[in-house]
């Protein structure tokens, strides 16, 4: 099937969409890559554009969506990766929203897009119910973000919390603090809705969301590493937590 060019003046719109104001005031994003459109596509998330380079094929289940040849070029312009894969697409940007839980992060101050990414990846795969960010944390309708992320900031509902309303919210806070005296390896998580409060390496968990904690966690590893990247950390307590579920 012959597709359209997609034309100067479309070109240029998706181009302002690689600046954060642009993306938040209309609610598009460029996500870029197969993998990332292919688990989008299966999980029912579908892009109201899509465009190819040179010969690239065509997914199969895209159904009534426009589809748009690209200009040699054009791809790596429009999208934030250096080697883009030939196919690239436009979506609404994931949206917050409540969602009542038994186990949810609180990722305080987490600034790094492939950390967020991520961490919504594991919460995904283990069962955390939903995800609460604090303002300082980074855009999640970075791309950056979306593809770390494997498209969960789609389906994992999140919301932004400040540190303060969540403590008068009465939930019950378990901070992930490397400096704690209780291991990880030792806590029996609760039968209530619990928040576990995740800092960013840089800055750490603020001084009045451990105060406000029911419990500070460590994960016993070697003396001489005095912390683990954010992401990780994050994987081993989702971990525990889903086998202790």
């Amino acid at each position: 099937m012959n597709h359209p060019m997609l034309s100067r003046e479309r070109l240029k719109y998706l181009l302002s969409l690689g600046r954060k104001k642009e993306r938040l005031e209309t609610g598009q994003v460029i996500v870029e890559g197969a993998n990332i459109l292919e688990q989008l596509l299966c999980n029912g998330v579908m892009p109201l554009e899509l465009y190819l380079e040179g010969d690239y094929p065509l997914p199969q289940i895209v159904g009534n969506t426009p589809v748009f040849k690209l200009q040699k070029g054009d791809l790596e312009r429009i999208s934030d990766t250096n080697h883009p894969q030939g196919i690239a697409a436009l979506y609404p940007v994931p949206r917050p929203r409540d969602a009542s839980f038994k186990t949810a992060l609180y990722l305080d101050g987490i600034s790094d897009p492939g950390n967020m990414g991520t961490i919504f990846r594991i919460a995904a795969a283990f069962g955390i119910g939903a995800i609460l960010l604090s303002e300082s944390c980074v855009e999640v309708s970075s791309p950056k973000v979306i593809r770390a992320s494997l498209g969960s900031v789609y389906w994992l509902p999140y919301r932004v919390l400040p540190a303060n309303l969540l403590i008068k919210q009465k939930l019950s806070l378990v901070c992930l603090d490397m400096k704690a005296e209780l291991e990880l390896m030792d806590y029996l998580p609760k039968d209530e809705p619990t928040v576990y409060v995740i800092g960013s390496e840089a800055h750490g968990i603020s001084a009045e969301l451990v105060k406000a904690s029911a419990a500070s966690l460590k994960i016993a590893m070697q003396p001489q590493m005095e912390s683990l990247n954010a992401a990780i950390a994050t994987g081993i307590l989702a971990h525990y937590l889903y086998v202790k579920s």
